[in-house]
């Protein structure tokens, strides 16, 4: 990997809110800044667009007081361009990442931070896990490792120092398949002893089930001989039941016939009776004809019907009426003027005015007299036609109450005609019904010693059933409790067959376990363990001897030596003794980390048959003197790197460096510069 160009925006110290950038050509790159200015800030948000959250949280990237903030990082992988982009936005009290973004060669994809990070970690080629919140210990041990973190792993425990190699050497799959073997063999030594002892009374079972299918041939046997003999006895109940009920049902025909004597003279009594009834009845319909509905009928003469109906006469009566009443009124009126009027003429003087009477006011009385008198000639005109109207309603009501007298009259015979006609036929069915029943009578009376005989022939039959019937019970229940003990032995035969097939299974299963179990034992876990102490003790040679080369470029004295043991424990030795890590100088220190740094750097290149691509150097010389600095061009060189990334506050640095990059800060953020070849660099 090669790491083309950074941007951030709001993280840390790079506070402006704008966005600031640099970036990264291949060689020797040189960041350089004073303490505090903001060049690790770049290494922490390299290493967080990669692979997101591990130890850093995310509070410790945004810049305080700020909502939003992003990284974005270009790196090359072989000949494919990578851009991956990480936003931090401020909820509640946490910071946490909003949007996760890679541009493959200019092709974007939205992911989530777990999903950024493991394509990150398959892109690189990593072999390790991909949980979003664990660091890769590949890069920060092989690629990039802050100086301290760098000592910290010279003094740990050794199994924490082992667990970590082998997790960057990719060995720990060795140990994790050789325990995972072991738990299986456990368990498969488990699941093996279980499946023997569940199997292990098979031949037992299977002597059972011999047995018990002897049993079953026996019961079989029995059952089909019992089976004919339940059908045989089934057979002679069926036709002696058969008989008995032909005899039982003439008996009960004959005395049913028999008992029915009585009843037969009492219906011929009730017929009799009931017809003399009939014969009455139709007498009395033909008098009431006679006598009463027949003249009824006659008396009435359709030829009197009115020539208006009873409403239209109704009406002009009303209407004659009315006019007699406007008449009176009109007399009335005229009399009560007349009386008025005369006594004006008497007194001679109007009441009102008090002036004498014209002789026109006489005319006009006059007038009024003669109008009285045609008024009471028209009256008594009115008075006859109203007498003629009423004359004429009276008659249309009386001819109508005739003609409905008459309509009732009529009725009323069509009724008795009719309950003549259905009496006579009830008379004469009665007729044909009393000489059925006297003829049926009289057949009965010859049956009762008939009746005696089929009785005794019916008890002996019953006693021959009763036999017969006693037998079949007996046998369907012999039948029946060899068919139960036919159905639990075939039940316990199913059960066993399942059992011996189960345990069958079972046994064959623990000899496949039992194989497994002896091939994990003996042949693959003892052959990953061979494959790990091999690869191990290969990887620890390949170490020490590039320890030994790297630590020689730094500290040029024959009488200090360094190596590592099995367990990559760092061993300092002067003068052939060997010395404790803390009573070494600072230089000496630094000099072992940077080693033992590049060593692990190598192994894990030639493990991935690559050239080292990228070596992040954060603060590399701390305690270094100034010859030590110098040394410092020649381990550049044997690390053949195509990319090396230094972050130091040391100017003495920049005579190795083939480009430079300054850190400052400007206002309380930090800037970047990229100031160009040191060569050229003015003081």
């Amino acid at each position: 990997m090669l790491v083309r160009r950074i941007e951030l925006r709001n993280i840390r110290s790079y506070r402006s809110g704008s966005l600031a950038s640099v970036e990264l050509p291949e060689g020797v790159v040189l960041l350089e800044g004073d303490i505090g200015s903001g060049k690790s800030t770049l290494l922490l948000a390299l290493e967080f667009a990669l692979f997101g959250f591990s130890d850093t949280k995310g509070e410790h990237l945004l810049t305080e007081g700020r909502e939003e903030g992003d990284v974005r990082v270009a790196f090359d992988v072989g000949r494919v361009t990578y851009t991956v982009e990480r936003k931090l936005r401020r909820k509640g009290e946490d910071v946490v990442q909003s949007e996760c973004l890679i541009w493959t060669d200019g092709v974007r994809e939205k992911l989530s931070p777990s999903e950024l990070k493991e394509r990150v970690i398959s892109i690189l080629g990593f072999n390790e896990p991909t949980h979003p919140l664990a660091e890769s210990l590949v890069y920060r041990y092989a690629v990039f490792t802050p100086q301290e973190q760098m000592k910290e792993i010279l003094t740990q425990k050794a199994d924490d120092r082992l667990y970590v190699i082998r997790r960057v050497l990719g060995v720990q799959s060795y140990q994790a398949a050789a325990e995972n073997s072991s738990l299986l063999e456990t368990r498969l030594g488990r699941m093996s002893y279980g499946l023997k002892k569940a199997s292990a009374d098979l031949e037992e079972g299977r002597r059972e089930f011999k047995e018990r299918s002897e049993l079953q041939a026996e019961l079989d046997s029995r059952v089909r001989r019992l089976q004919s003999g339940e059908e045989d006895a089934v057979t002679k109940v069926a036709g002696l039941d058969a008989e008995s009920r032909v005899l039982v049902e003439k008996r009960q025909a004959l005395g049913m016939a028999m008992g029915g004597v009585p009843t037969l003279r009492r219906s011929v009594l009730e017929l009799e009776r009931l017809l003399k009834d009939h014969r009455a009845s139709v007498a009395r319909l033909e008098e009431r004809l006679k006598s009463e509905i027949n003249p009824a009928t006659s008396a009435f003469d359709p030829g009197q019907r009115p020539t208006s109906s009873l409403q239209e006469l109704e009406l002009g009566l009303r209407r004659e009426r009315g006019e007699l009443a406007t008449l009176s009124a009109r007399r009335g009126a005229l009399e009560i003027q007349l009386e008025r009027d005369g006594k004006l003429i008497s007194n001679g003087v109007c009441p009102v005015c008090r002036q004498k009477l014209s002789e026109d006011f006489s005319a006009d009385v006059e007038h009024m007299k003669e109008e009285a008198g045609v008024v009471d000639s028209d009256i008594k005109a009115a008075s006859g036609r109203v007498a003629s109207a009423e004359e004429l309603v009276d008659n249309a009501r009386r001819f109508f109450e005739d003609e409905r007298d008459h309509e009732r009259a009529v009725k009323r015979k069509t009724e008795a005609e009719a309950d003549i006609a259905t009496t006579r036929t009830r008379i004469r069915e009665s007729e044909e019904r009393l000489t059925t029943l006297k003829s049926e009578l009289a057949a009965l009376i010859p049956r009762e010693s008939e009746l005696v005989g089929l009785s005794q022939e019916i008890k002996a039959l019953e006693d021959r059933l009763g036999a017969a019937r006693k037998e079949k019970e007996r046998i369907s229940i012999e039948l029946g409790e060899a068919r139960t003990k036919r159905n639990e032995t075939a039940e316990r035969l199913a059960r066993l067959s399942a059992e011996l097939e189960r345990k069958d299974r079972e046994a064959k299963e623990a000899l496949r376990l039992g194989g497994y179990e002896t091939w994990l034992s003996d042949f693959f876990r003892p052959t990953v363990e061979l494959v790990e102490k091999q690869t191990m003790a290969r990887a620890m040679a390949r170490f020490n001897e590039h320890f030994q080369r790297f630590f020689a470029s730094l500290v040029d004295d024959p009488e200090v030596l360094v190596r590592v043991r099995e367990d990559f424990s760092p061993v300092f030795e002067r003068e052939g003794f060997s010395q404790d890590y803390e009573a070494l100088s600072g230089g000496e220190r630094t000099s072992m980390a940077l080693a033992y740094r590049f060593a692990l750097n190598s192994v894990v290149s030639e493990d991935l048959s690559v050239r080292p691509e990228l070596i992040i150097l954060d603060e590399p010389t701390d305690g270094f003197s100034k010859e030590e600095l110098n040394k410092m061009r020649g381990l550049m060189e044997k690390l053949n790197a195509v990319q090396v990334i230094i972050v130091s506050h040391e100017r003495e640095l920049e005579s190795m460096a083939e480009h430079l990059i300054r850190v400052e800060k400007v206002n309380g953020s930090s800037t970047l510069t990229a100031v160009g070849r040191p060569n050229k660099i003015s003081r």
